[in-house]
């Protein structure tokens, strides 16, 4: 029969082999006071940056020309540009830019900017997220660094690809598809561009 130090010391054996291995997994120390973990970046290791599927494409001018007036969408844009290594989490649903918008609800989950003359735009940004997502053969909570993401983007998105497979349901589509391409080259070159 084991007695409560056995217990107890197997028990810290495989929690401190759970956090040797996740550290090690996400590049990051795990930490878990009292049963509850978080992680906690090292020093130096750019902040994850949180970004759905649809916004990946919404933000291509200001990653491009470094400029934005959006109160939410612009601060994170610039957050990339300025490190092009920061990874990228792609997400369906909220993400840095909608969690700290004033048309975010949060207890609905959804963008009330538009709703009224809009009513679809929840579901169909929705849709666009899963689209981008699927169409870079990723799964939701992948994450890769921000000038690999573009890469990816450019190499797999044309402007076809763009209005009929991603963006499809927007009634921004063919605004946006007409400057596709041009942005899209814009976005790998500054992400390509060495920061000092």
């Amino acid at each position: 029969m084991r007695t409560t130090d056995d217990r107890s010391a197997k028990l810290a054996a495989t929690r401190r082999d759970f956090i040797k291995t996740a550290s090690a997994l996400t590049g990051t120390a795990v930490l878990c006071p009292l049963g509850w973990c978080y992680t906690a970046r090292a020093a130096g290791q750019p902040e994850t940056i949180v970004i759905r599927g649809h916004h990946l494409f919404d933000m291509l001018d200001a990653l491009g020309t470094g400029k934005s007036s959006h109160k939410t969408l612009g601060p994170v844009a610039l957050k990339v540009r300025a490190n092009p290594k920061a990874p990228i989490k792609v997400v369906v649903g909220m993400d840095d830019i909608c969690g700290p918008c004033e048309w975010w609800d949060r207890a609905k989950g959804i963008c009330t900017k538009s709703l009224k003359t809009y009513p679809q735009d929840n579901e169909n940004s929705t849709a666009s997220d899963k689209n981008a997502i699927h169409v870079l053969g990723l799964k939701p909570g992948d994450v890769m660094k921000a000038d690999e993401l573009y890469r990816l983007i450019k190499a797999r998105v044309t402007k076809k690809v763009f209005a009929e497979e991603v963006c499809v349901a927007c009634r921004l589509v063919n605004k946006c598809k007409e400057t596709y391409e041009p942005k899209i080259e814009a976005v790998v070159n500054a992400l390509a561009e060495p920061r000092s």
